[in-house]
């Protein structure tokens, strides 16, 4: 048995940082996460939107690689 508590940091940019993060994307990209975190062994703690970035802090088990975390979430 083992114990793990891993948490990565990750930040992910709107295409040519264009402002376009409003109030009802925010909403929409946070229940793409949800949706995301129940179908997947990925935990988001937090999202925090700028303008033309989001950042997510979430943790997985280690057996999956920042990489394919990402991916998840990028290809979601």
């Amino acid at each position: 048995h083992s114990v793990y508590k891993i948490r990565y940091h990750m930040v992910t940019a709107v295409k040519y940082r264009k402002a376009l993060l409003i109030p009802e994307v925010e909403e929409c990209i946070t229940e793409t996460l949800r949706g995301i975190s129940e179908r997947y062994e990925i935990v988001i703690d937090e999202v925090g939107f700028d303008q033309n970035h989001i950042h997510i802090v979430c943790g997985a088990p280690p057996r999956m690689a920042p990489l394919r975390i990402i991916s998840i979430i990028n290809l979601s």
